[in-house]
């Protein structure tokens, strides 16, 4: 599959898997956190768990947080609207163009088009930690 992920400076790149996206989205909150541990000057070893928590929902309400998208869902949405055809196949031809490898400013029409729809999250791409196979496998054997 092929992911595009939207980053709050409003920037986008692509990747071809899962874990890339996992890194580069990590990376970013780890880079927003440290610049503000910085600012403020807090250090990780003086923390509590609730003054990292705190940093982490503050950085994420401040600065955002990634979206991810997958690119063959951002193209159907747009075939959804009835956007014009040009503009679907450029946007298809951006996301399989090489300089998407580093980050470019979004588009407007595609900062549009990505925020109409859901974006998935890191722990969707990465193998489930947990699932709901027990809970599923209950109801369909007749003990609901």
């Amino acid at each position: 599959m092929k992911y595009v992920v939207l980053s709050p400076a409003r920037k986008i790149i692509c990747f071809d898997h899962g874990e890339q996206v996992a890194q580069y989205c990590d990376e970013k909150e780890r880079s927003d956190i440290d610049a503000y541990c910085k600012d403020q000057q807090y250090t990780y070893e003086t923390m509590s768990s609730v003054d990292v928590g705190y940093v982490y929902t503050l950085i994420g309400a401040e600065a955002g947080v990634c979206y991810i998208y997958e690119t063959k869902d951002v193209l159907k949405h747009m075939k959804e609207l009835q956007v014009e055809s040009d503009l679907i196949d450029a946007t298809a031809d951006l996301f399989n163009d090489r300089r998407l490898n580093e980050e470019i400013d979004c588009p407007g029409y595609l900062s549009d088009v990505l925020m109409d729809l859901t974006p998935m999250t890191v722990s969707q791409l990465l193998n489930p930690l947990y699932t709901m196979q027990n809970i599923d496998e209950w109801a369909t054997e007749g003990n609901e």
